[in-house]
């Protein structure tokens, strides 16, 4: 069960490509590292797999930032302005 969890985290979360120094930090990274595997199994409204999870979170971003970009773009009236309000 351990494995599993390593190689998602390592595949799907990046686990293995920060350097963190400071043991506050490490703390903080590690329950994040916990956390997120969770949102994945449960944060949609419905338990599934973290593969199922993992890719309808991202759906989800990918969709909210096309809103935001979509908003972003309607309250702009030339690019600089759009620009302005999306970054």
């Amino acid at each position: 069960m351990a494995d599993i969890f390593f190689r998602q985290c390592k595949n799907k979360l990046a686990l293995d490509s920060y350097q963190i120094r400071s043991a506050q930090g490490i703390r903080r990274y590690w329950l994040l590292m916990s956390m997120a595997p969770c949102m994945c199994v449960a944060g949609t409204g419905e338990f599934c797999s973290f593969e199922k999870g993992y890719h309808r979170i991202g759906s989800i971003i990918q969709t909210e930032k096309y809103q935001y970009l979509f908003r972003c773009a309607k309250e702009s009236n030339d690019f600089d302005a759009f620009m302005k309000l999306a970054g």
